[in-house]
């Protein structure tokens, strides 16, 4: 819920596309950082190439994107459609994303996690593989819901392709478009309205939600009792070490752990509903009680202005723990920020029908 002091950044949903079903141990040769391999393609909808900020805003968008683009080595193309509100809008969200996601089963989704982080040396996400026997859904009876970016990282397949056109429409299995962003021009400053929250740090909460962590790493809900259905994240998400967490209690604790709960990396949402702060997505960091100003916040204020994900910050660890390769420092580096880290989604596009292959 957005205040004047704090804004809710997005809530996820999106449209099913049904498929088929350490300790942080760092090699001595982390991968060395040259020019990254995935392209994230913005498309922008009328709401943005018409406006008299149309400047500012795509500047910001394809700021926003540099990270991406420079760091992720996995050879994909993302392709994100992007629409901006009007400049009155009284929108509660500062912005919001659909996304594509497909539900391969448990072993089909961790199978893919350990071949992509052995063939490709990626470290972090081979330590979170080695734990995923005390997270969330360890015997594997579940599904996973993964987006059509992560499934791409993971396999490589073109088969898991966006259900979106270039103009946000969800089109299903003719799509081309991963995923829908909506920003709110009333609330993001230089769009052209009164607003004063940093747009960067809000394109990326939003871009992340497309590639799959953030909101739409958890199936989480206010409404949840049970899972049918994990999130990447939620194999992940502790409330102590080697106990997994998967409540939607507003009294618990859980935080994001690549190593089997022993590490704290950051603490999850809880929807803790002080301050205003009723709502948010379960996958994304606590706005309450987190010392560090991240992308992922549930909920920030304009105050806390700009943030960017690092390869080393809580969204940057957790990209990589669900298959999204990067360069990375040196293992006593990255060892010494995972020691230091302590710790805005997507309003439901409604189109009908799901996605099936």
């Amino acid at each position: 819920m957005r205040t004047s002091a704090s804004a809710n950044v997005g809530t996820t949903g999106g449209h099913k596309l049904l498929a088929a079903s350490a300790m942080m141990i760092m090699a001595a040769g982390a991968m060395n950082g040259a020019a990254g391999a995935m392209t994230i393609t913005p498309h922008f909808e009328s709401s943005i190439t018409s406006s008299a900020s149309y400047n500012t805003i795509a500047a910001d968008i394809n700021s926003a994107l540099t990270f991406y683009n420079q760091n992720i080595l996995n050879n994909i193309n993302v392709s994100i459609d992007f629409a901006v509100t009007s400049t009155t809008s009284s929108a509660s969200y500062l912005g919001q994303s659909s996304n594509t996601i497909y539900t391969p089963s448990y072993s089909t989704y961790t199978s893919d996690l350990q071949t992509n982080a052995i063939n490709n040396s990626n470290a972090i996400e081979l330590t979170a593989y080695n734990n995923l026997q005390y997270g969330n859904d360890s015997n594997g009876a579940k599904s996973i819901n993964a987006t059509a970016p992560d499934m791409r990282a993971l396999t490589g397949s073109s088969t898991y392709h966006g259900g979106y056109d270039t103009s946000g429409n969800y089109v299903g299995n003719s799509g081309t478009v991963d995923g829908v962003i909506t920003l709110n021009a009333a609330d993001l400053s230089g769009f052209g309205g009164g607003g004063t929250f940093s747009p960067g740090r809000v394109i990326q909460h939003e871009v992340d939600e497309i590639l799959g962590i953030g909101g739409s790493g958890s199936t989480l809900t206010s409404s949840t009792t049970s899972a049918t259905v994990y999130g990447p994240l939620d194999l992940f998400r502790y409330s102590a070490f080697h106990t997994p967490s998967y409540t939607d209690s507003s009294t618990a604790t859980s935080y994001f752990s690549i190593d089997g709960g022993a590490v704290n990396l950051v603490n999850f949402n809880q929807n803790p509903g002080t301050n205003g702060q009723t709502g948010g997505d379960f996958g994304d960091w606590s706005s309450e009680g987190t010392t560090g100003n991240y992308v992922q916040l549930a909920f920030t204020s304009s105050s806390q202005g700009a943030a960017s994900v690092s390869a080393t910050s809580p969204e940057g660890i957790a990209l990589q723990a669900v298959g999204y390769d990067m360069a990375v420092p040196e293992p006593s580096t990255l060892a010494l920020c995972g020691g230091l880290l302590i710790g805005l989604g997507l309003m439901r596009r409604r189109a009908a029908g799901n996605l099936s292959k």
